[in-house]
């Protein structure tokens, strides 16, 4: 069966895919979707939604298990992994069903299967056999979504009972005792958080002098002592020459000692799904290993684009959101005009769902610097922040930075209860191009956290109100 009249055909349903794929129906496009599984993508079924269902879980043991501190008393605080398990998958299935539902309602023409680059111009649709069920013609553009995978070691090969990636993590119904952990970038140590909390013990192994490689050391360093505190062992420049599974769990061996562990979870990263997508047959070319794209996300030949973890750039939810919309409005776009709109990283914010929670966008001091921009910084601690006090969330602190001579905005980096929350405004503030200035001359409610981004707007001009005045140097 070939079809020959769709304005957009879109491989691959996950954030990135479908929302894409619905925009463009608001549009009044006619818009084929592929994808082999449900839609929602990782993100839904095995990433985001999942992972922090769980966080809220264990939040609330932790604020239990707490309760004497709030004047409250819980006689007894403890959760079961395997229901813990069961509600996440209740938040799962009802978002799935609504992103079904929206599909739907929208008139968006949804095909299960395996879609595959024929020619530059023809996309098939096959079925788990390998059949041919549908064949895509001809549509005006088509964008390649088709996200990532837990990346393999061979030093540490998956059995999924005994090391495992993210997706076999989720698998688990009952706690791991001893968990080791390879790799603490954002998904190891958000695990990591989760599984100390309901019990674990947990050991993080770094192969980088810190944690969460590329974000704002002192994110890195503040989020370590933080982990101490939660008992989660962390061991940095740690380089891992084999992991073995045994009958009774796994043996890591490092440079000169061997560590001993129920379960090794290996998170060192996440590999573009570039394989059996016809790239070859429309001329696409691979960026490493990665699809190739330009500001624009179209790829070397015209017409077909990419989005989301594909790309190889950013591998987050909204990233893919927000590359879609970018393709789909520029074609919605008048065809004489040129193209508006493109993708500004800057301006993307990102969170990690540890205990406490982090959140950063824009520039860290060292990119600043590497780019040579002239900048200063502001810095202010939780700790002085009443809403703070009174939810006993005082650990953190928000961190400012700014273009020396001008005061713009070039950078927000925090660290507390909520920072994923609270990054929002400082990412609006980067995107109408605010300066610091204007943020001081913001009205914040209060009681609040957010006050937190005043205070540390205004210590970027030497003085923050509710810290003492920095007795000077004689």
């Amino acid at each position: 069966m070939s079809d020959s009249h769709y304005d957009l055909a879109i491989i691959g349903a996950g954030p990135g895919g479908y929302v894409s794929a619905i925009r463009a129906a608001h549009h009044g496009l006619r818009v084929a979707l592929v994808d082999p599984n449900p839609p929602g993508g990782v993100c839904l079924h095995t990433g985001c939604i999942p992972t922090k269902t769980m966080v809220a879980s264990v939040d609330l043991l932790r604020q239990a298990q707490q309760s004497s501190q709030w004047a409250v008393s819980i006689a007894q605080a403890e959760a079961q992994l395997a229901s813990i398990v069961e509600r996440r998958q209740k938040v799962v299935t009802k978002l799935a069903t609504g992103v079904q539902n929206l599909i739907d309602k929208n008139g968006v023409d949804f095909f299960s299967g395996r879609g595959r680059l024929k020619s530059p111009t023809e996309i098939e649709v096959t079925d788990g056999e390998g059949n041919v069920t549908q064949t895509l013609a001809n549509p005006r553009a088509i964008i390649l979504a088709t996200g990532s995978r837990p990346t393999e070691l061979p030093i540490a090969p998956r059995d999924g009972a005994r090391i495992l990636n993210s997706d076999d993590l989720l698998t688990l119904t009952e706690l791991p005792p001893r968990l080791l952990i390879l790799g603490g970038g954002y998904i190891g140590c958000e695990f990591a958080s989760i599984f100390a909390a309901l019990g674990s013990e947990v050991t993080v192994l770094e192969a980088e002098p810190r944690l969460l490689p590329g974000m704002d050391p002192d994110l890195c360093d503040f989020l370590r002592r933080g982990f101490k505190r939660q008992n989660i062992t962390v061991r940095l420049n740690e380089t891992v020459q084999s992991a073995t599974a045994t009958a009774e769990g796994v043996t890591v061996q490092l440079a000169d000692e061997t560590l001993e562990g129920t379960h090794l979870l290996v998170a060192v990263g996440r590999t573009p799904n570039t394989e059996d997508l016809g790239l070859e047959a429309a001329g696409v070319t691979l960026d490493g290993r990665a699809i190739g794209v330009d500001e624009f996300l179209e790829t070397n030949v015209p017409n077909i684009f990419a989005i989301g973890d594909v790309t190889g750039k950013m591998q987050l939810a909204h990233v893919a959101t927000a590359q879609g919309r970018v393709v789909v409005d520029n074609l919605i776009a008048n065809e004489n005009e040129d193209r508006m709109l493109q993708m500004n990283y800057d301006e993307i914010p990102a969170a990690v769902f540890t205990h406490p929670e982090i959140a950063t966008i824009g520039l860290t001091e060292a990119e600043a610097e590497a780019r040579g921009i002239p900048i200063r910084m502001g810095r202010f601690p939780f700790a002085a922040i009443g809403k703070a006090l009174a939810q006993g969330e005082t650990d953190g602190f928000v961190k400012l930075i700014a273009h020396a001579e001008t005061g713009k905005l070039l950078g927000g980096h925090i660290l507390g209860g909520h920072a994923a929350e609270l990054i929002g405004q400082i990412t609006l503030a980067i995107k109408l191009n605010a300066t610091a200035e204007q943020l001081t001359e913001t009205i914040f409610a209060h009681p609040t956290l957010s006050e937190a981004i005043l205070e540390a707007a205004e210590s970027l001009f030497g003085q923050s109100t509710h810290l003492p005045k920095p007795r000077e140097r004689k």
